[in-house]
């Protein structure tokens, strides 16, 4: 090798390995499969209280409400971090607490997992699903709690 030539990098070997985008794309699926039901869940939920925070629009009710949108979204995510960690607890680590810190990690885009070679795709994976799913519920949170301003408007018209 002459001096002005550079080596390059070892690829992770995701071109000898489609498995593992194969089970990336699987739990990209299982974790939208989660998020839409949980989604058609929270529509129901809200239709059933709207007209009950609507009626009576204090404070602490829509408080209470807004609060019940962003723990259930809270808790959505935690669910879908479980999914990828219960198969990063099969192929690297020793327990699933620490899978589902590293999970957590790669879900929310802060870090890549730790993973064996033949799955080091799953990490980024990982953060294009969180990303998307993020996003998703941003979305979900802004529609099914817009309504409230104008509830509260028409609330304040008829008790001032």
């Amino acid at each position: 090798m002459q001096g002005n030539e550079r080596q390059k990098p070892s690829m992770i070997g995701v071109e000898r390995e489609p498995r593992q985008l194969i089970v990336a794309a699987g739990l990209i699926v299982a974790t939208a499969i989660v998020q839409t039901i949980a989604v058609l869940v929270l529509e129901d939920v809200v239709w059933l209280w709207r007209d009950r925070v609507t009626e009576n629009n204090s404070r602490p009710r829509v408080m209470t409400f807004v609060c019940g949108v962003i723990v259930y979204l809270f808790a959505l995510h935690i669910a879908e971090i479980s999914i990828w960690a219960a198969f990063y607890r099969l192929v690297a680590y020793p327990s699933f607490a620490v899978a589902f810190y590293e999970s957590g990690l790669a879900f929310t885009t802060l870090d890549v997992p730790v993973l064996p070679p033949a799955w080091k795709f799953l990490g980024p994976a990982e953060g294009i699903a969180g990303l998307l799913m993020f996003a998703w519920s941003t979305t979900v949170m802004f529609n099914q709690t817009h309504w409230i301003r104008a509830a509260r408007r028409r609330y304040f018209r008829q008790r001032h």
